[in-house]
């Protein structure tokens, strides 16, 4: 593993949500932290009772430590874990990405050929290897679009703005969907009447 895949595995260990928010999951990260801090603080709310006078602290105070404990250990192992295995999925999809992309340059001259058959099955290809490739979801969208699949294609790029962080897409998704949603739906078959041709 590289050294980026593992400083937020190592940000768990000592702090649980640190890692998640370095490595780019701060909603998961930050709930992760007031849960912990929660069970600190209930750990030392029972440790209250080594100065408090014996007659004043209820007996469920012990029980609070004991949970405390437990829920600081499950979310401890719960951030490791976590990290873990978001820092083996990058490495897999960063083994693969050679293949997704052959996979896309493949959609992409199939589309420019016409071939929209060819281009879908090439383009699910590189989707079974990376299902969140904002790349994938627009081609997707584009060719949908293009064989006329409009719900097809605005759930495609509805998931390609989703998975674009950076923004890549971010503009012409937008621009696709709004042409896709002022598009009318096409006029539905009204069935022949005997005698029609």
């Amino acid at each position: 593993m590289r050294i980026r895949q593992i400083i937020p595995i190592c940000l768990s260990a000592i702090l649980p949500g640190a890692g998640h928010i370095a490595a780019g999951r701060p909603t998961r990260g930050i709930l992760i932290f007031f849960l912990f801090g929660l069970a600190l603080d209930g750990w030392l709310f029972s440790q209250a009772q080594t100065i408090l006078p014996a007659e004043s602290i209820p007996p469920s105070v012990e029980v609070i430590g004991y949970a405390s404990i437990g829920l600081g250990l499950l979310l401890w192992a719960f951030a490791i874990l976590d990290t873990a295995g978001m820092a083996l999925r990058r490495r897999r999809l960063e083994g693969k990405a050679d293949v997704a992309n052959a996979h896309v340059r493949d959609a992409l001259i199939a589309y420019l050929r016409d071939d929209h058959p060819t281009a879908l099955n090439s383009l699910h290809a590189a989707q079974r290897i990376n299902d969140q490739d904002p790349d994938i979801y627009f081609y997707l969208g584009v060719v949908h679009a293009g064989l006329g699949h409009a719900r097809k294609a605005r759930r495609a790029f509805t998931r390609c703005i989703r998975y674009d962080h950076d923004g890549k897409w971010d503009n012409e998704a937008h621009e696709r969907l709004q042409a896709l949603e002022s598009t009318p739906p096409p006029p539905k078959l009204q069935p022949r009447e005997e005698g029609e041709l």
